[in-house]
């Protein structure tokens, strides 16, 4: 038979265990069987999934406007998967709907996106698609008009798990256009039956070398498991982390809180003992029995956030939990429900950054705490800025918006600013990753605006004269140096000395990025904390 252009979809099955065959890689979706004829020399199996024509939803409602049934609106989807045995590795390739006939969490879950980062030519790329590690991690998709460079796509190497790509195979490599995430593989080529064996040896072959970490080491920064057993697995170790109390859990907000407006917050077994800040022992006291605990009841349990106003919002706990499981040459972090492998020599590059990250020597008060009616309650940023400025004689900017075209909202040009032009940005710690985040960013952004906008310069030079005729001219209209900045982080109910020590690991990486950055530009960057302490009786 004449070779002709297919288009293909491909899966490695892991290992398999003894005695298992081709049909314990399906899902249970019923499926008729065929083998491959006799002549072609191909171990395996072709499985399609038996199927009958369905009426689509939408049909009723086009009976109603016609008057009567409409007919030959008819949906037939089909599926099938070709399974062969290569040289001691199950292959599964895939048509139609075929991909939904195999039992996902049994292949190689790298086996596609790294198999395409081998073959493609880094400078002939159409698409790809990243999970960017924000404060509220975020999916985006880009594709280009022509083949390109990576760095056309705005990659954040610190940030952005990549899950896909596309584009044109590099020379030597003998597909057409290919893709990859997770565990398939596709491409194009010109080929006949015969060929399926041939293809999965090849392919193999490209999977296993390593002329990614030529152009795309970075994507082994971090990555997300998607291997359900790898889950499983270190579900399980969270739960004994758990269940033994471990220090290492972190209970904190999966997303940003509206922290003026917060009033505390409880948990599931304990909803009306409400505390001002999220302590991860709060959480576990009020687990009855501890060596019963699995990972659903951390799944049903609820970590409850409420308001000035008397609403409550909640999340699950498993979302708030962050841990980090360290073995061998990776760390295995959840975050936000997810799990995440991070290299250990990214770790060293992070840990190397924040090394070069000063503590402030500015004075700062301590935060108050105390008890008001059997409810415990800490000291909001707004108040405690003002105290702040009050005592150590710094400026109160807190809330005094300047407006910029570079941003969709006016913002902050700082919490506090000191005659000699340290600006500080306050933000507690009791917010965990989703906070600390969105400070490091927010102090970047302001920096960055003011040192090239004259513009919102101008603006700010209004705003701080309002506030106080002194500091006007703290932030001139021309000839700015950001040489005289420096920029002060400040987090709220932690103690300076432990405070770089003790940041979720995705906290870290947004600091490192925001030192790098505004550094880079000249301006000078530290950070510092603010332990609590019990509100003197007066």
């Amino acid at each position: 038979m004449a070779k002709s252009y297919r288009r293909l979809n491909i899966f490695m099955a892991k290992p398999s265990r003894d005695g298992q065959n081709f049909k314990d890689l399906l899902t249970d979706a019923p499926v008729d069987e065929y083998r491959p004829a006799d002549n072609l020399g191909i171990d395996g199996v072709i499985y399609v999934r038996q199927s009958s024509e369905k009426r689509p939803g939408w049909g009723a409602v086009l009976d109603e406007v016609a008057g009567v049934a409409v007919p030959d609106l008819t949906n037939r989807s089909s599926s099938a998967v070709l399974l062969i045995r290569v040289d001691g590795s199950v292959f599964a390739f895939t048509f139609g709907y075929g991909r939904y006939l195999i039992e996902q969490s049994l292949f190689v879950q790298d086996f596609g996106l790294r198999t395409a980062l081998n073959t493609l030519d880094e400078k002939s790329l159409r698409s790809v698609e990243l999970h960017t590690l924000e404060d509220q991690p975020v999916q985006k998709k880009s594709q280009v008009t022509r083949d390109s460079e990576v760095s056309v796509f705005g990659i954040d190497i610190l940030r952005d798990v990549l899950r896909a790509v596309t584009g044109v195979p590099k020379r030597g490599v003998d597909l057409r256009q290919i893709a990859g995430g997770d565990a398939m593989f596709s491409f194009g080529t010109e080929m006949e039956g015969a060929d399926f064996p041939a293809l999965a040896r090849r392919i193999k072959a490209y999977y296993a070398n390593d002329d990614y970490k030529t152009s795309f080491s970075w994507v082994d920064n971090v990555r997300k498991i998607k291997d359900e057993a790898s889950i499983d697995l270190l579900n399980t170790q969270l739960v004994q982390a758990v269940s033994t109390r471990n220090p290492g859990i972190v209970v904190t907000l999966p997303e940003i809180g509206a922290w003026d407006a917060i009033l505390g917050f409880s948990f599931t077994r304990n909803k009306d003992r409400v505390r001002p800040i999220i302590d991860s022992a709060d959480y576990i006291n009020t687990i009855v029995d501890l060596a019963a605990l699995n990972i659903d009841g951390l799944k049903r349990d609820k970590l409850f956030v409420h308001d000035v106003d008397g609403h409550i919002t909640e999340h699950s706990v498993y979302r708030c939990i962050y841990f980090e499981i360290v073995g061998g040459d990776k760390t295995k972090i959840v975050f936000d429900g997810k799990w995440y492998e991070v290299d250990a020599t990214f770790i060293g590059r992070i840990a190397e950054t924040l090394n070069q990250v000063q503590i402030s020597n500015l004075p700062f008060p301590a935060v108050e705490v105390w008890d008001d009616g059997g409810t415990s309650k800490i000291e909001s940023e707004g108040d405690y800025n003002i105290r702040t400025a009050a005592v150590n004689g710094y400026f109160l900017l807190d809330k005094e918006l300047v407006k910029t075209d570079r941003t969709t909202s006016p913002i902050e040009l700082c919490d506090l600013l000191t005659s000699t032009k340290q600006m500080v940005h306050v933000k507690h710690r009791k917010g965990g990753s989703a906070g600390l985040s969105h400070l490091f960013a927010q102090g970047g952004v302001a920096a960055e605006i003011m040192l090239g906008d004259k513009a919102f310069r101008k603006k700010a030079r209004t705003v701080l004269r309002r506030v106080d005729p002194a500091a006007g001219d703290l932030v001139p209209l021309d000839n700015l140096r950001s040489a005289d900045y420096e920029i002060v982080f400040l987090i709220l109910g932690e103690d300076s000395a432990t405070l770089k020590q003790n940041l979720p690991f995705f906290s870290k990486v947004n600091l490192s990025k925001a030192f790098e950055n505004l550094t880079q530009r000249g301006f000078r960057v530290s950070i510092a904390g603010a332990p609590t302490i019990p509100r003197p009786i007066p």
